[in-house]
């Protein structure tokens, strides 16, 4: 296989720490992981190698490790997980991973999900992006990595950290960059939470919105979500309702994840995950 690319090792790095949480570790327990860039730097390898030296100086081989789907296949195969194995693109991705994990936990399908979100920006392409109006008040586009152990959990239990309630997404009219104070009230998120948890229009919730290049804040890409989540939603010591939102590049689609906080230990580093209604 040579050499794990650095993408692979930052996951590896980080999924120790989460796989620790729950040993010994069962065997139905998957990987659900988003990325922004995928394999972008190996496209730019190979092109530059093309460039280069033609064509015949290009082996898929050479590449294969590189792909994002390679990462949580090698993320699954050094820590045994043997559940389903998902990749998902995109800038939301990194949430997408986790709401795809309390799916397959929801269907019985895991015990477990290793979930979150990683990136390694392309040099050359991170420098575009940082060049558009959009960024033109956002901070550094930079690497990470945001993974959360979510699993099966007892809604009664008042010892876990968080627990999810629901998902959904949705579209909205106006972009979420755009909206500022106002979030809490403009009737497509509000349509959004309610689908997330019938019943519930974000009222006493505390709304969470993230976008590609919030003013004066680092980008992390699809680890933006997983990180926030970690940093801010499940490290606050009082509990309450949360939903996050996160929007892409493309303005009108938009994820919602709604978890509750609760007033037992910080989860630092660990979401449980069913669902409640």
């Amino acid at each position: 296989m040579g050499a794990l690319p650095l993408r692979a090792r930052m996951v590896l790095h980080a999924s120790a720490r989460c796989v620790a949480l729950d040993t010994p570790v069962p065997a139905d327990v998957g990987v659900s992981l988003g990325t922004q860039f995928g394999a972008i730097d190996v496209a730019e390898q190979a092109l530059e190698t093309v460039a280069r030296e033609g064509f015949g100086g290009v082996t898929p081989s050479a590449y294969a490790t590189g792909l994002p789907n390679a990462v949580a296949a090698i993320v699954a195969s050094v820590h045994g997980l043997q559940g389903p194995n998902l990749t998902l693109l995109g800038y939301q991705s990194g949430l997408d991973a986790i709401i795809a994990a309390c799916r397959q936990i929801r269907a019985g399908n895991a015990r477990a999900m290793l979930a979150g979100g990683f990136d390694l920006p392309s040099e050359r392409y991170a420098a575009h992006l940082q060049d558009t109006p959009r960024y033109a008040d956002a901070g550094p586009i930079l690497p990470g990595v945001g993974l959360l152990w979510v699993r099966e959990a007892d809604p009664a239990d008042e010892t876990a950290g968080a627990v999810v309630m629901g998902w959904a997404s949705g579209h909205l009219a106006t972009p979420l960059s755009t909206l500022g104070q106002d979030t809490g009230s403009d009737p497509d998120v509000r349509a959004l939470i309610a689908r997330a948890v019938p019943g519930e229009e974000g009222t006493g919730m505390r709304i969470h919105a993230l976008y590609p290049g919030r003013p004066g804040l680092p980008d992390y890409l699809a680890a933006s979500a997983p990180l926030y989540l970690i940093e801010t939603v499940l490290a606050a010591p009082a509990p309450g309702v949360h939903a996050v939102l996160v929007q892409g590049f493309h303005p009108t689609a938009c994820l919602c994840l709604v978890i509750r906080k609760m007033a037992g230990r910080v989860a630092e580093r660990a979401l449980p995950g069913s669902e409640e209604t």
